[in-house]
């Protein structure tokens, strides 16, 4: 193909080192260099006077004196019109393409090919089309890409020019550069990173190279990167896609929920005034998998005449607001107080002016981040599966009497435990009808941050004090460390009311952990009604 010299500004038209050879000395705008030998496309390694490696190249570079720096790109040590010196990195390694084996490689792949196309982008801010990347100047280090040498570039709006033949159409024609140049390479790249091979572009035909991609949504990726450029993405468009690439890929997050609750051993308490529930909503597709669950406790005030409405309106009107899993744009910890004030509304809807009222932890999941509110004595806690030792979190701190005195230094926890006041509640759904700012409590007055995320395997556990009055942490740590420190499955039977079996339950599952700490409970005297509920992430 017939080159021409153009005026307008190129970088790597051609280079001017091709005839160094190693031992040469240069002087680099008054850097001298003692050149090792030829690198790749044009550039040399060399050793500066400190004995530092370095990569030179001579020709045309005035285009990247006015380039800002991107972590991705080398580090630029010394740039003339003529002349450019970049550091050699030593941390990252040649990549080697390959077919990828595993989700694990796919994943990394995604990842790089995300970061090449960023790099783009940042050029295209610039008014700068990227025209060629070498494969062979792709370096990595863990999930971390980078270019060992500088691409081809030119001003978008000026004729284009490259000596290399894996660019798009449009360069090999000169055309006028408009930055979707870029977006070729890119699919160029994704596809030797997908199958280790190049593509002929002077004898491309798209379907055929694409038909033997077998991950869902590289295929379109590439159509629409390596078409013409009239139909190909911009690099909004691709950076886009390689999001819902990557979104598709992930497994939707999963929890494991287990509800327990008993009326307890009290003769004088003829109706457990305890009420649960959760609800899920999933919202799954190309571009998002999103999980919404809503979980929620109340235990109603028993020395009020309606206790057990108030607990059973409060989890209604929590479960049944108007916020869904669609609603991802919004603040997580704004949804659970406003959920959580819809569930007061609901419990003066439902009292109309009886005595009554309930303590309450209401909690949201949007996938694996949660947040929560909360009134009352109801404690939830956080338990965190990790492989060196498990630990146990309150994420809620009692609104009662005895707790306002142990805090204030006038009452020991032992004595807040058998005080004769330690069911006197100073918050509760159904007393403050007017929102006020700060009524409910939420994590970031607890642990100094709005919202928390819950890995696989950990565990949030909502009880009643029924059940931690009853049951030290050190007994809920016993019976937590069965499901979550890694002593295996087992199962257990499990019967229905006639003493059949029915089933299996998962003994170190939700559900199972439930049923153990309504059981301890119990079995310690259980005065009150005991109520457990159990999230527990699995995947």
């Amino acid at each position: 193909m017939h080159r021409q010299n153009l005026e307008e500004k190129i970088y790597s038209a051609a280079s001017e080192t091709q005839f160094l050879k190693e031992g040469d000395i240069i002087n680099a705008a008054g850097v001298n260099l003692k050149i090792d030998g030829p690198f790749i496309q044009g550039w040399h390694s060399a050793k500066n006077n400190a004995g530092e490696s370095v990569l030179y190249y001579r020709g045309n570079c005035g285009l990247w004196k006015d380039i800002l720096g991107c972590s991705a790109l080398p580090d630029i040590l010394l740039c003339t019109d003529n002349e450019i010196i970049i550091s050699a990195d030593k941390e990252y390694k040649k990549y080697e393409f390959k077919i990828p084996s595993s989700k694990k490689e796919i994943g990394l792949i995604v990842k790089y090919i995300s970061d090449l196309a960023e790099i783009i982008k940042f050029f295209n801010e610039q008014r700068i089309s990227l025209l060629y990347i070498n494969p062979d100047s792709l370096y990595v280090y863990g999930d971390k890409i980078k270019l060992n040498i500088l691409p081809d570039l030119s001003e978008i709006g000026k004729k284009m020019f490259s000596p290399r033949d894996s660019v798009a159409p449009e360069v090999l024609m000169h055309d006028i550069a408009t930055g979707k140049e870029g977006v070729y390479i890119l699919g160029l790249i994704a596809y030797k990173f997908l199958t280790g091979d190049n593509i002929n572009t002077y004898d491309i035909d798209v379907p055929d190279y694409i038909n033997n991609i077998k991950i869902p949504g590289f295929p379109q990726f590439l159509s629409k990167t390596l078409s013409r450029r009239e139909e190909r993405f911009n690099i909004d468009e691709a950076i886009g896609y390689l999001k819902n690439i990557n979104e598709e890929r992930k497994a939707a997050v999963r929890f494991d929920i287990g509800i327990s609750s008993s009326v307890g051993l009290n003769p004088d308490r003829l109706v457990d005034e305890d009420a649960c529930g959760y609800v899920i909503e999933n919202n799954i597709n190309f571009s998002e998998k999103n999980v919404m669950l809503k979980a929620c406790l109340a235990d109603g005030m028993g020395g009020m005449a309606a206790g057990e409405y108030a607990s059973t309106a409060a989890v209604k009107g929590f479960l049944k607001s108007s916020e869904n899993a669609e609603n991802f744009s919004k603040d997580l910890n704004d949804i659970v107080i406003d959920s959580a004030w819809q569930a007061n509304k609901s419990v003066f809807d439902e009292l109309q002016g009886k005595d009554g009222g309930c303590t309450f932890i209401g909690i949201i999941f949007k996938n694996e981040t949660f947040a929560l509110a909360h009134v009352g004595d109801s404690r939830a806690y956080l338990w965190v599966n990790a492989e060196s030792e498990c630990k146990l979190k309150r994420l809620t701190k009692d609104h009662s009497y005895v707790s306002l005195m142990v805090s204030s230094g006038n009452m020991t926890e032992e004595e807040a435990r058998i005080s004769p006041d330690r069911n006197k509640i100073l918050k509760s759904l159904g007393v403050v009808r007017n929102r006020q700012s700060e009524y409910f409590d939420d994590l970031q007055k607890i642990i100094g941050k709005k919202t928390e995320d819950l890995n696989i395997g950990d565990i949030v556990l909502i009880v009643c004090d029924g059940i931690w009055s009853e049951l030290e942490e050190k007994d809920i740590m016993k019976i937590l460390s069965g499901s979550a420190c890694g002593i295996g499955i087992e199962y257990s039977e499990a019967k229905n009311d006639d003493g059949d079996v029915c089933g299996t339950i998962n003994k170190f599952g939700a559900q199972y952990i439930a049923d153990a700490l309504v059981s301890y409970a119990i079995e310690k005297g259980a005065p009150d009604n005991a109520t457990a509920l159990v999230i527990k992430r699995i995947a």
